[in-house]
Order: structure tokens, then C-alpha cells, then sequence
């Protein structure tokens, strides 16, 4: 098929949509009138029992805010053994020791040329994953990252994990390359979608009120105990935690806490692969040291 110029104009497919919802959507102000009437007629002698659990419910309400709490804004930074001028290359493989990745950690945060430095006091929480060889610390790593995906540490497990055949060269694929899909949603059909989707929601809706109140009600409660089922399930999961790495927090700004890291007492340089991370916030980092207590 050769190329042709044509003119842009409405789907076909969307205005058949539109012409179907349309009839049935215009009736809906004047159902909904005559609906609150009837409401408004017997809500004076309508009677809404308060749910038993409702009191004990609210006075937890203050736990959303100890939720919120959590988060906090800090800023991180991790040291790894590939990284340039932070590991050292020994028989073809990089390798950074405990002691040297702690100092890497304490100059960086004296690190004056650096503005996202941190200024001012704050909280600090620091994680070091060490071993004495290079397949070692991958087995750690392997383990630490699906629970803990620091995106350094989770780099170089990946390079760690990789086939670096220096032999073998892949072929590159040629410009431009193919993404992977995606939904193809642009303007106009990501309004189209849009407005047609609210004129289609509000059918569903109608299409719903074929149920009694009473079927809505023990539906919802159905919902609701699959949810707290589901709810029950991800809970347990996240608190089956497991791996191991170490561990130093710190409280001062970023000069007294290069000392304190300077004093932390590191594993020794028997370990060669070493990654670390440093996290500093000026606010408490609660969930983090409880991490990893």
C-alpha cells in the first residue's frame, strides 16, 4: 500500500459509542429528581444502626499520622566496588574492602565540592553487605536486594550476576530501537477515553441498581472480608523478612558523623567486596533503624 495524504476526523467507533450512551445518559437529572424525592420522604423515619466496631475504629484514627510519620526526606548515597576511583581492580575484578568503603562513606560527607552535601544536623542510618570474594557477595546480595532494592546495591548484583565474556561482542540493535509495549494512548483518544469512560461509568452504575439495597450490602461485606483476607496475607509476607547486613546510625551533621563513621569499627580488610549505603535525614529515620535494629 502506497502512501496517501488524509484528512483527520472523529472515529467512527468513538461516535458509535457516544450515540448509544447519550439517549439513556439524558435521562438520568430527571430519574435522579424523582429518586431524592422518594428519599426525602421516608428519611424521617429511616433508621441507620451505627456498625459496633465504628467507636474502637476511631480512637485508632491517630495511627494514619504515625503511617505518615514513616516518610521522611532524606537524602542517600552508596558506595560499590565498580564505581570510579571507589573500588580497585585486582585480577580482572573490582573490589572495595569494609574499611575502605566506611571511608569512602566518611570523605564523601566532607565532601565540600559536592552542593547536595548535607548541611545542618540530622539522623544517619548506614547498611554494609561485605564478603571475602566476588560470588559470595553475589549469594548475599541475591538474598538482600528482593527485600531491601537499594538501586546501587541491586546494580551490582547485576554485574555481579552478568556473562562478561570479553570475547563475546553483542550486536547492537540499529536506530531507532523498538520500545516494549504500551498502551498507545494519545490525544485525541486519551480524551476520548476519558469522557467517554465517565459517560460509560455512569450506565454502569445504572446498570448496578438492578441489586436490592440488601444484595449491594452483603456484596460490599463479601468485598470486605476478601480484602482483609488479602490485607492479612501482605502483612504476613512483609514481616517475613529475612537476610542480614551491618549496621550504624548517628545523629550530628555531616562533619561529626564522618567521625563517628571514622570510629565505627568496620569488618576488617579481609573482606574485599564490600557495598554500602548511607542514609541522612534531618528527621528521625524511625522505620529505617528499625530495619534493621
Amino acid at each position: 500500500m502506497s502512501w496517501t495524504t488524509k484528512p483527520v476526523h472523529w472515529p467512527a467507533c468513538a461516535a458509535k459509542i457516544r450515540d448509544m450512551v447519550l439517549p439513556i445518559l439524558a435521562q438520568i437529572p430527571g430519574n435522579s429528581t424523582t429518586a431524592l424525592a422518594h428519599l426525602d420522604a421516608v428519611g424521617a423515619r429511616a433508621q441507620y444502626p451505627v456498625n459496633s466496631l465504628s467507636e474502637a475504629a476511631a480512637a485508632l484514627a491517630a495511627l494514619r499520622s504515625e503511617l505518615d510519620a514513616m516518610l521522611v526526606n532524606g537524602r542517600a548515597i552508596s558506595v560499590t566496588p565498580e564505581q570510579y576511583g571507589v573500588g580497585q581492580v585486582q585480577g580482572g575484578d573490582y573490589a572495595l574492602s569494609a574499611p575502605n568503603a566506611v571511608a569512602r562513606l566518611a570523605a564523601k560527607l566532607r565532601d565540600g565540592a559536592d552542593p547536595l552535601t548535607p548541611a545542618g544536623s540530622g539522623h544517619a542510618v548506614a547498611w554494609l553487605v561485605t564478603a571475602q570474594s566476588a560470588s559470595e557477595l553475589a549469594n548475599l546480595l541475591a538474598a538482600l536486594c528482593p527485600v531491601l532494592p537499594i538501586p546501587a546495591w541491586c546494580a551490582a548484583l547485576r554485574r555481579l550476576q552478568a556473562s562478561n565474556d570479553a570475547m563475546t561482542q553483542p550486536t547492537a540493535p540499529m536506530i531507532p530501537r523498538w520500545r516494549q509495549d504500551e498502551p498507545l494512548i494519545w490525544d485525541p483518544l486519551r480524551q476520548t477515553r476519558s469522557t467517554l469512560g465517565a459517560g460509560i461509568a455512569q450506565l454502569e452504575s445504572l446498570a448496578a441498581d438492578s441489586q436490592s439495597p440488601i444484595a449491594k450490602l452483603q456484596m460490599l461485606a463479601s468485598r470486605r472480608q476478601d480484602r482483609l483476607a488479602e490485607l492479612g496475607q501482605a502483612l504476613d509476607k512483609l514481616a517475613a523478612l529475612s537476610g542480614q547486613v551491618w549496621h550504624w546510625q548517628g545523629d550530628g551533621d555531616a562533619a561529626s558523623l564522618a567521625s563517628q563513621l571514622e570510629a565505627s569499627n568496620p569488618p576488617s580488610h579481609a573482606n574485599t567486596h564490600t557495598v554500602a549505603t548511607l542514609l541522612m535525614s534531618a528527621s528521625p529515620l524511625t522505620f529505617w533503624q528499625e530495619l534493621t535494629p
